[in-house]
């Protein structure tokens, strides 16, 4: 029989090739006339069904009805599990379903590990075998000597001292320099340097050339970095030239060409610290996306992303300011990042939200130039304008600490949605550059109980309630012209839910997952509803991640609709129950900050 599902997605993707085989050899087809009774209450299951056409209604005793199925959804397996049905299970419509007979099902539980934990475990540990069964490895052999993968040549000539190709190294933060000496070029390493001057007979005011080794290792740009490697370990070295047509394009170091496989984070991290000029910043700024590409498709958990390019971007910001705003003006002022950015769970670029608190107002005027030019260099890193003007370019979010003090305590006196967001939007901030200690003195304004009355954390948390979740009464994913909004429908509410509880109890932490941490810790939340938000929010990051990526265009992290027809099964059952944490999440906040009553 030819099976008309896709079994090449979890679950089914767990088991081996040859169990699968097994198990699609086993599957019967079966079919019920509209408003059949395929399970009963009390009834022990003959296996799980698989839906291949048509609807199945999941109810209760009472007749409330729980939810339904469609195509490639599984149920019941908790019956095959406990023996018996707690539920009624019914065609609404004529229906086919594949079954797999209870005894194969067990059979295939005892003899995969990965399959029996996914029936057997939570949300979170779910999505963790789905991610892991995603992840592909780059094919070593197959990846090419690149732009991306080596150095620009650093020269020094011939007659340059010991100490200044040590010093130039370190400014550079390079362990090799080429070395040119006449007709000739060489390399000289750091170990070169040190088995010189505190093993030989050199000083420091040796010329490299007596030192430099002129008989080059090279590569040809565009071979395969496997070839590279393999150069390497054949004349036991750590680094090779690499040419073009003769000529000397860049280097190519061990250490970068490992991380390459791995990540390619090392190469852009490298290229933001050894920065001079703003260009070199903006190459680095959109490699980003590869890299987040890359990692997605190696099957990197969402989490270590996201951490990862926080960390890059926050250096990006970081090395930016060092190189537009003078000197004399950095400890003056210093540079906030708010909304998910502040938070550290930005993943691909979204619009710009940031803030600046000035030392004093004599600070304002010259250093407006600079923000200016700050503010372009991050429209060239591909970060659009914020269309609601939260821009340090504009006047109502550059303040000093009095200044941002005042309007604090302006926005919590005043109970309308605007000045509550911006609230929240200020209540994410995270300094990235300049004086941290300004930033220190102004988050004091709203760690003060007095401002954080019962009506005001009640007012700061309304919006979370702002936007439906997308369920149908039915308990199914409810669409929007085929897709679903997962920002607002899920991340948004979750977010803010709990931004909301971390203002109420003057939690400073600004992560969404450590906010939740310290809310469990305090007992404000209990450990099962603490973990079902980190796992419903790892969830929808993690396919709002895939569909941008699938999406790309011009700005695929403004992309917040998902279609729900090119979800897998899986992911539809997964998102399901995610949205369902964050439906009750929404109950819990009502009955919390009394909001029926506002």
């Amino acid at each position: 029989m030819s099976i008309q599902i896709n079994l090449d997605q979890p679950p089914f993707s767990f088991l081996e090739s040859t169990q699968l085989n097994w198990l699609k050899a086993r599957l019967d087809l079966v079919f019920f006339r509209a408003g059949e009774t395929i399970l009963d209450i009390g009834q022990p299951s003959p296996g799980i069904y698989i839906v291949y056409k048509g609807v199945v209604e999941e109810t209760g005793d009472d007749g409330q009805v729980f939810t339904q199925y469609g195509r490639e959804d599984l149920f019941d397996i908790r019956a095959v599990l406990e023996s018996g049905c707690k539920h009624r299970y019914t065609a609404v419509e004529e229906t086919l379903c594949y079954l797999l007979k209870a005894r194969d099902f067990i059979q295939l539980l005892n003899e995969s590990p990965d399959f029996s934990v996914y029936f057997n475990t939570d949300l979170g540990t779910q999505q963790q075998l789905v991610e892991q069964s995603e992840g592909e490895v780059s094919e070593f052999i197959l990846a090419p000597v690149d732009a991306d993968t080596m150095r620009a040549p650093v020269y020094v000539s011939g007659q340059t001292t010991l100490a200044r190709a040590a010093t130039l190294m370190k400014e550079e933060r390079y362990d090799a320099l080429l070395v040119r000496d006449g007709g000739r070029t060489g390399i000289v390493t750091g170990s070169d340097l040190l088995d010189a001057v505190l093993t030989g007979p050199h000083s420091k005011e040796t010329r490299v050339s007596e030192i430099a080794r002129f008989g080059l290792i090279c590569i040809e740009q565009g071979d395969y970095l496997f070839n590279a490697l393999l150069k390497m370990t054949q004349h036991k070295i750590e680094r090779v030239v690499v040419t073009r047509d003769g000529e000397i394009t860049g280097m190519l170091e061990l250490m970068d060409m490992l991380s390459t496989f791995s990540t390619h984070s090392h190469i852009v991290a490298m290229r933001i610290e050894q920065a001079r000029s703003l260009d070199d910043l903006i190459v680095a700024a959109r490699r980003l996306e590869k890299l987040i590409s890359n990692l997605s498709a190696q099957g990197v958990k969402v989490i270590s992303i996201m951490s990862l390019i926080t960390t890059l971007n926050r250096r990006l910001m970081r090395k930016a300011f060092e190189l537009v705003v003078p000197g004399k003006l950095q400890s003056k002022v210093c540079i906030l990042v708010l909304g998910s950015e502040g938070r550290g769970e930005q993943i691909l670029k979204t619009d710009q939200d940031n803030a600046v608190i000035i030392q004093d107002d004599h600070v304002r005027e010259a250093l407006m130039p600079s923000l200016q030019k700050l503010h372009q260099v991050l429209l060239d890193f591909g970060y659009p304008r914020c269309p609601g003007g939260v821009m340090f370019i504009n006047d109502a979010w550059i303040h000093t600490v009095d200044g941002w003090h005042q309007r604090v305590a302006r926005w919590l006196q005043n109970s309308d949605p605007e000045p509550m967001m911006n609230m929240a939007i200020l209540f994410d901030a995270e300094p990235v550059a300049g004086n941290r200690d300004l930033f220190e003195r102004v988050r004091s304004a709203w760690q003060s109980e007095s401002l954080r009355s019962s009506i005001t954390s009640a007012w700061f948390a309304r919006p979370a309630l702002k936007f439906e979740t997308p369920l149908t009464l039915l308990g199914k994913l409810r669409e929007d012209h085929g897709t679903i909004d997962i920002k607002k429908g899920g991340i948004f509410p979750l977010v803010h839910g709990v931004r909301s509880l971390a203002f109420e109890y003057g939690i400073t932490e600004t992560h969404t997952l450590d906010r939740l941490d310290r809310l469990q810790e305090l007992k404000i939340l209990d450990t099962e509803t603490a973990q079902g938000l980190r796992d419903a929010l790892i969830l929808f990051l993690r396919i709002r991640l895939r569909h941008q990526l699938e999406r790309a265009g011009a700005q695929p992290g403004l992309t917040q609709q998902l279609r729900v027809a090119d979800l897998r099964s899986v992911d539809r059952s997964l998102l399901r129950h995610g949205l369902h944490r964050v439906k009750k999440f929404k109950q819990w906040l009502v009955s919390h900050y009394h909001l029926e009553n506002l």
